[in-house]
């Protein structure tokens, strides 16, 4: 058994209060609710967000909050709830295989996000978006629940995180100020298809705990470097293709961020492809990170007409 109830009684309130904290992983929340905001840019400074409107302010944090601490900190308890005969294994110190939660509080952790984000999403009176929240969670029930468990599907599972945290988080910050457009839907695929390439770069952290455990992941079925060939084709696409919308659309200059965005990586990804250490890992995350970042909020702004 993972819990007992004498170790339950010694447990102090904080503690557990932190734990139920944690089995949402603050950490992961910070993307979709940055990419919840991109959406809204997106939705245009005409008809959409208006910057200089609390009440629209106020709109775009609840659709953060709905992304980010409710929806996507469902998707990691429930998750955690799945995960938890592995992560006795492979992280023995997560709430629940440590016993600072019990299955039933676990339970409870998920029940509650889950229904705080449907319940949060028909506070914005726009019938879209409940839809966009209950597709979101039900991607993460499927992604993490058997039998689907499209986590065990290493070409399905991170292009379903990227569909469900990144391209549904910025749809609903557009929709909640104005109609979608194909604009802006295209660039949230995009950006969707350059975080499924990071999550794919990522599984290659875990290789060997994987192969031991017997786990499939992509790093394991086809090799660390392979792997690594799909991460970097997949995430360079997706910047050529932002790349090419800025063409077309007349914004060479924003192309030529794009393109230095792709460049200034390129010799990390060489030395991480010859030596796929953890210090290789971290120092091309160090140069590419930062320009995934900087590459929504200014996709953003392209979309949204900023720059004229």
């Amino acid at each position: 058994m993972i819990t007992t109830s004498k170790q339950q009684t010694h447990i102090p309130l904080g503690k557990k209060i932190r734990a139920h904290i944690d089995l949402a992983d603050p950490v992961t929340w910070i993307s979709p609710l940055i990419v919840c905001l991109c959406g809204a840019i997106a939705s245009g400074q005409a008809l959409g967000f208006q910057w200089g409107s609390p009440h629209h302010w106020a709109l775009a944090m609840l659709g953060a909050l709905m992304a980010g601490p409710l929806g996507t900190g469902f998707s990691q308890s429930i998750n955690d709830y799945y995960d938890r005969d592995l992560d006795a294994i492979n992280d023995p110190g997560r709430p629940i295989p440590a016993g600072i939660v019990t299955l039933g509080e676990a339970r409870a952790n998920w029940i509650f996000l889950g229904g705080a984000t449907l319940g949060v999403s028909l506070l914005f009176g726009n019938p879209l978006i409940p839809l966009l929240a209950l597709f979101g969670l039900v991607l993460s029930v499927i992604y993490s629940m058997p039998p689907i468990k499209l986590k065990r599907h290493f070409w399905l599972g991170p292009p379903a995180v990227g569909l469900g945290y990144v391209s549904m988080s910025w749809i609903a910050g557009h929709v909640i100020f104005a109609p979608i457009t194909w604009e802006s839907i295209t660039v949230a695929w995009i950006n969707g298809a350059l975080a499924a390439g990071l999550l794919f770069l990522n599984d290659i952290k875990s290789v060997e705990g994987d192969r031991l455990h017997g786990l499939q992941s992509l790093a394991v079925a086809i090799g660390v470097k392979r792997t690594l060939l799909v991460a970097y084709a997949t995430i360079n696409l997706a910047q050529i293709m932002l790349m090419a919308l800025a063409i077309v659309w007349g914004h060479y200059w924003v192309a030529a961020f794009i393109l230095l965005s792709i460049i200034v990586p390129i010799y990390n990804q060489a030395k991480l492809y010859q030596d796929p250490s953890q210090k290789n890992y971290v120092r091309y995350l160090l140069s590419s990170n930062p320009f995934v970042a900087l590459i929504q909020f200014v996709s953003a702004f392209l979309v949204g007409g900023y720059f004229g």
